[in-house]
């Protein structure tokens, strides 16, 4: 009976694990800085009471992952490819995202910021922010630089370990609350507008939104050339059990925040104040364990660094297929990708000096807005999918709610 379901066991992990990789590049690609903030933020405001919001946002994102990935496996293109084909769009969506994803470099290069105080508040020597930044894409341009995915997944899923580590170790600093994690699950307070606008928030920042459209790339990298029927039914198990994963993890990051915020902020009648004093405190709180102020900011360095390569990976790999997909060039999509890569650095290097970390509000709007538009694209193109590779009703009845939330909460978010 033991070895029977020893077999069983193996056999289960086995089938599960030739496709681990894409869905836990997407989570840890997806806690940006914002998210971090903004999680920390609400813990010290309101507790848990937002977790309905957290829920129902990572749901809606597990979902239209899963889509992509679905439609990925079922044909070998990439979702871009797929977004062609939707009639009387031709090629102007794709554009206009690629476009966004342009413009969202200021948006991430403020997590650059933070990344790189983090990392100088670790060096002995006092260290200007700057010369951090140029320290943190040096070394993601020598990495990405070689296009080579084996590599960008191995670093990305080692970091990731670490940083379950690291959480891990602090939350031995914390303590859970069962009574408040569940009462912010199933008593939402609709009624309560501050709770209704950070709901918007949690929209914008939680898991982001068009750079899902990313893990098709990955995820493309990862099958090579296989596809079709047989291949779908074999290796889908895999593709999920890596998706959840990764929002697993993705939602673990975010209780972390938000205990950490509840526990270190709100417990003693403190709001969300100033970054820098509230790391301080925050990191003098979770001493309690030996190294505890030191861990957590080792992890969420990390968290930001590896949110970066994965940002600046996916959006490069993206625009460099657009590109080559929509505009006729004689440049390989191999350099393209390093072309952009290397303009992405310079961007994020350039904005260290002369940007500002808060002029991100009208970005993510847009993104955002777009992102439910995109929702109802991904409906569309999976209808269209073989039989054996659609959605459920239940995925159809999730996308379409989340597609509708979505562009209002956009809008309701930018009147604020």
């Amino acid at each position: 009976m033991a070895s029977e379901f020893v077999s069983r066991f193996r056999a289960a992990i086995a089938e599960r694990l030739p496709f681990l990789g894409p869905g836990l590049i997407l989570a840890m690609s997806s806690a940006g800085w914002v998210g971090i903030l903004v999680f920390l933020s609400l813990g010290a405001n309101f507790g848990y009471a937002l977790l309905w919001a957290v829920a129902g946002v990572i749901i809606y994102k597990y979902t239209f992952a899963l889509g992509i990935a679905r439609y990925t496996v079922a044909t070998g293109e990439n979702i871009y490819a797929g977004l062609q084909r939707i009639p009387g769009l031709k090629t102007w969506e794709i554009l206009f995202i690629g476009a966004i994803y342009v413009i969202e470099i200021v948006y991430h290069a403020g997590g650059a910021v933070v990344a790189a105080t983090l990392l100088a508040s670790l060096v002995p020597q006092s260290m200007p922010v700057p010369y951090m930044m140029i320290l943190i894409f040096a070394i993601i341009t020598l990495i990405l630089f070689r296009n080579s995915y084996p590599l960008f997944k191995k670093v990305m899923v080692f970091v990731g370990l670490v940083i379950i580590a690291g959480m891990c170790v602090n939350f031995l600093s914390l303590y859970l609350s069962p009574v408040e994690i569940v009462r912010g699950l199933v008593l939402p307070e609709f009624g309560n507008e501050d709770h209704l606008y950070y709901a918007g928030v949690i929209m914008c920042s939680l898991g982001t939104g068009l750079s899902l459209l990313c893990s098709s790339m990955w995820l493309q990298k990862q099958i090579g050339d296989n596809h079709g029927e047989a291949f779908y039914r074999a290796h889908m198990k895999s593709v999920r059990f890596d998706l959840s994963l990764g929002f697993a993890l993705l939602a673990f990051l975010s209780l972390f925040y938000l205990t950490i915020g509840f526990v270190v902020l709100n417990e003693h009648g403190l709001p969300a104040f100033e970054q820098d004093l509230m790391v301080r405190l925050i990191g003098h709180t979770l001493d309690v364990v030996p190294y505890g102020m030191t861990i957590f900011i080792i992890t969420s360095f990390l968290t930001l660094f590896v949110y970066l390569i994965g940002a600046t990976d996916g959006r490069a790999r993206a625009i460099a297929t657009i590109l080559k997909q929509t505009v006729p060039a004689r440049i390989s999509e191999d350099w393209l990708y390093r072309g952009v890569v290397i303009v992405f650095s310079a961007i994020f290097i350039a904005f260290s000096f002369v940007g500002s970390k808060y002029t991100i509000k009208d970005v993510l709007t847009i993104s955002v807005f777009m992102f439910g538009i995109v929702g109802f694209m991904l409906i569309w193109l999976d209808r269209h999918l073989p039989a054996y590779a659609r959605g459920s009703k239940l995925w159809y009845a999730i996308m379409v709610i989340g597609s509708i939330c979505f562009p209002i909460g956009a809008v309701y978010y930018s009147q604020m």
